[in-house]
């Protein structure tokens, strides 16, 4: 399955796949970003082992720039009480920042969740220094409703994470009033904080 765009085509992750995957992950900027499931520094075996792990997984997409994988994007169904939602998690190779690239893939994944599962829930839980990572969350239309203080630890440190979401637009409901002809939308915020599973984590 492939989702296209003007700038990217999001694809299913291949073998191929593994020398551009090492050479554009292993990045210091990059892996203070992620969780410790991503390595620094990151090899050739890394990215063969994170492509063997995924390529099974129908949610998780390479991000491919001129034939070439430069970055990961997926998301990652909850469960129980919690299965309506899922985690949406990506990085992007330095060489393509600040071209909007990472913002539409956002907002194309997004939407492709939306129109093609059951899920009517997206959430995702950038670092509270990672502003460039909400900046892109924000524009392809999530909403920050949180701040998790000193929440993960990261390079020995606690850190904050801030959490953002996106509703499908059919769950956001008109309460009618029986008194007057006012109404009022409203979204539910209840949060998503269980942690993705091991598998879920690598590579994001």
């Amino acid at each position: 399955m492939k989702i296209v765009a003007d700038k990217f085509v999001l694809r299913p992750w291949c073998e191929e796949d593994a020398e551009s995957l090492a050479a554009r992950a292993n990045n210091y900027e990059i892996w203070r970003n992620l969780r410790d499931g991503f390595p620094h520094p990151y090899t050739l075996e890394d990215a063969k082992r994170f492509i063997g792990s995924v390529g099974s997984l129908p949610s998780v997409f390479a991000i491919e720039i001129d034939g070439e994988a430069v970055g990961s994007i997926g998301y990652f169904p909850q469960t129980g009480t919690e299965r309506h939602c899922a985690e949406v998690g990506y990085w992007l190779a330095e060489e393509y920042w600040g071209r909007g690239i990472m913002n539409a893939a956002v907002r194309k994944l997004s939407e492709y969740i939306f129109a093609n599962t059951q899920l009517t829930r997206l959430f995702a839980t950038p670092y509270g220094h990672n502003t460039a990572s909400m900046r892109v969350l924000e524009k392809a239309g999530y909403t920050k409703v949180g701040l998790m203080r000193k929440a993960e630890m990261k390079n020995g440190e606690p850190i904050d994470k801030c959490y953002f979401e996106l509703m499908k637009k059919s769950q956001i409901y008109t309460l009618n009033s029986s008194s007057n002809d006012h109404s009022s939308s409203f979204i539910n915020t209840r949060n998503c904080f269980k942690l993705l599973i091991k598998s879920s984590k690598e590579g994001f």
